[in-house]
């Protein structure tokens, strides 16, 4: 019967001298049988000291409630400036980049517009579409690729019966299966009533977003803008 070394490691314990014994003769019988196993280079050495990969995409934070006009209604700019920020880093300088961004969006039409969207970050460099069909396989694609994606929201009301509208970018996905994202309004989960930099880094729960951002719970009737 082979040993299973996850498990047999599991219960190892430095002050218990018999497993201190137990793990110097394994490494007298590696070295005897198979030495290239305790080098520095060997496969299991490097993967062990390697680091893990982020599952948390390093997207900036700029909120919309010190935008310098509409300030309550500029999320999807906000939203787009982050992710044009993410892709083209030094495009938007300063806490306050995104305001270049919204200047763009108002000369040459509104923020919830998500042509404009599209035009302003193309004149930039950046490729985008807005599309109504996503689900959660299409985050986690995008999220593995790299890519962040500006989600729409039904923000207000309890979840069961939401309503509203709002932007903001979904930027990694937690280890239980929670999305973690980048609001510019601020904390859904506290009901925006918190400090806008609680959007920062918040954690939306899968649950959540089944009822606010998919339509009636139905897969691929997410909202969301793509990056190319």
């Amino acid at each position: 019967m082979s040993v299973d070394l996850h498990n047999f490691f599991t219960f190892y314990d430095s002050k218990n001298p018999k497993h201190v014994a137990a793990v110097e003769q394994f490494e007298v019988d590696l070295k005897e049988k198979c030495a290239d196993l305790l080098d520095e280079g060997a496969n299991w050495v490097r993967i062990y000291r390697s680091k893990p990969k982020e599952d948390i995409l390093n997207v900036p934070f700029f909120p919309q409630t010190d935008n310098y006009r509409d300030a309550d209604r500029t999320c999807n700019s906000s939203a787009s400036a982050m992710c044009l920020e993410f892709l083209k880093p030094g495009t938007l300088k300063g806490p306050k980049g995104d305001d270049e961004y919204v200047k763009k969006v108002f000369a040459i039409g509104d923020s919830p517009d998500h042509g404009v969207q599209e035009r302003v970050l193309r004149s930039y460099g950046v490729e985008s579409k807005f599309v109504q069909n996503l689900g959660f396989s299409d985050l986690d694609k995008e999220l593995s690729e790299g890519r962040p994606v500006v989600i729409g929201l039904l923000h207000r009301g309890p979840k069961t019966r939401p309503y509203g509208g709002h932007m903001c970018v979904v930027i990694g996905k937690t280890p239980s299966g929670d999305y973690v994202v980048n609001d510019p309004y601020g904390s859904l989960n506290e009901g925006y009533t918190g400090p806008v930099t609680n959007g920062k880094g918040a954690v939306y729960s899968r649950s959540e977003l089944e009822y606010r951002w998919l339509t009636q719970r139905k897969d691929k009737t997410g909202w969301g803008r793509l990056f190319k």
